[in-house]
């Protein structure tokens, strides 16, 4: 079992190898997936230069079932497992998930304050899908709703990672499926943001990024959040 409260530069195949089985309280990640029809991952022509041209570089979109093959392996029974996808991706992921043996509690939709010009409706949410394994365990916060508005990171105010996610909407995941002290994997940690977000809530964590500049931005900001929360 790799040690806690650590995030290592790693491609997450080869990292979910390391981990033993029924190891993981909770899974929360956002991994790489088709932005576009065509089955690319790229900076779509509305957004800025400075933004990167390509999310994930020239690497291939990891194989989704051979990741989350791991991360049913490595989960405990009657835990829950969120993963973002978009429209263009959310037919695989939901055949990848079952034929791994996961089964969905919820789609939940963040409603962001941020769009996207669209030719079918002007889109402002992103799809977090909500699954388990084993028999169903409920979540802590009975009043939470499967549409949660947030303000999304910006660049202005230190947005690290294109792809970044508001803090407070990934604080409520974890704390809805997971009790202090537990381990919360996440196999593509960018920038860290479920890290920090394990941080203030109290709990464990184990995650996986292969991007060194990532890796580096993530190590910076979660030794900020260690500072904050002593």
């Amino acid at each position: 079992m790799l040690e806690q409260n650590k995030v290592y530069n790693l491609d997450c195949l080869e990292g979910l190898k390391l981990l033993d089985d029924n190891s993981i309280d909770s899974i929360v990640t956002d991994p790489p997936y088709k932005m576009t029809k065509r089955g690319k991952s790229c900076r779509p022509n509305w957004m800025p230069n400075n933004m990167g041209e390509n999310v994930f570089g020239d690497l291939p979109i990891p194989d989704t079932y051979t990741w989350m093959k791991e991360c049913f392996r490595v989960l405990k029974d009657e835990s829950h497992f969120y993963t973002f996808t978009s429209i263009n991706d959310i037919q695989n992921f939901l055949t990848q998930a079952t034929l791994c043996g996961f089964k969905l509690h919820n789609i939940i939709s963040m409603i962001k304050d941020t769009g996207m010009p669209n030719r079918w409706y002007y889109k402002q949410t992103e799809l977090v899908l909500f699954f388990r394994k084993g028999k169903a365990k409920p979540i802590n916060d009975f009043t939470s709703r499967d549409n949660i508005k947030v303000i999304m990171p910006k660049q202005k105010d230190g947005k690290l990672h294109i792809t970044q996610k508001p803090l407070d909407f990934i604080e409520k995941l974890i704390t809805n499926s997971s009790t202090e002290n537990q381990i919360i994997l996440d196999p593509f940690m960018g920038s860290g943001t479920t890290a920090v977000a394990c941080i203030n809530t109290n709990r464990n964590y184990i995650g996986f990024e292969m991007d060194e500049n990532y890796y580096n931005i993530c190590q910076k900001r979660l030794e900020e959040a260690k500072i904050i929360n002593n």
